[in-house]
């Protein structure tokens, strides 16, 4: 008993397939939304804000009394970042389940092949990145922040801590367009996925 041919698909993996898919660009749509949102909204926020000119009652310290916009930006800017790493490790949990399903269910041409191996390593850089900025970079900005402000009258202490903080917050924002250059390469390669189809023997 030989192979015949290729036959149509299995009706069973077509439907895991479309599964897989959904889910797939659900998760990834969610993520790559998410960083572009930030990405967007965090310039407007910190202009807006500075526009206003707040006083904030709980800053007293002299030497931040032009520090109050941006230091309201930047707790504001923090919270969402926060909530936008929480949700990126969730869809980027989801996205592994879903990228390795795709390569049990995929045809494997060469073309499927190529564009599997170039989603899996954007894929793979955005989650690195995504992690080194939350338990890395994120902990430094935030630790020079209350530093910067708890040591505002001791300009020994302040200064370097604000040069520390906007190195750092300079970091986390290049480390966030990296991955949104990432998340938008896994996009431009995922428009290449069948799935295989099965072999009639005879």
């Amino acid at each position: 008993m030989g192979i015949l041919g290729v036959g149509a698909y299995s009706c069973g993996d077509m439907t895991a397939f479309q599964l897989v898919q959904t889910l797939y660009w659900l998760s990834l749509s969610t993520w790559f939304g998410g960083v572009l949102f930030v990405a967007v909204a965090a310039p407007i926020i910190f202009r807006t804000v500075r526009e206003w000119n707040p006083i904030l009652p709980t800053v007293l310290s002299v030497n931040l009394e032009n520090q109050h916009a941006s230091l309201l930006a930047g707790a504001i800017v923090g919270n969402i970042l926060r909530t936008l790493s929480t949700i990126a490790l969730g869809c980027a949990g989801i996205l592994l389940v879903m990228v390795v399903s795709q390569w049990l269910l995929m045809d494997r041409s060469t073309g499927n092949v190529l564009h599997g191996i170039l989603r899996s390593v954007f894929f793979v850089g955005a989650v690195v990145l995504t992690v080194y900025d939350r338990q890395v970079t994120w902990p430094k900005v935030w630790k020079y922040r209350e530093e910067y402000i708890a040591h505002a009258d001791e300009p020994e202490v302040a200064n370097p801590a604000k040069d520390q903080f906007d190195r750092y917050h300079r970091e986390s924002m290049w480390l966030m367009f990296a991955v949104l250059v990432l998340l938008s390469l896994m996009i431009v390669f995922s428009n290449m996925v069948s799935v295989a189809k099965l072999v009639i023997r005879g």
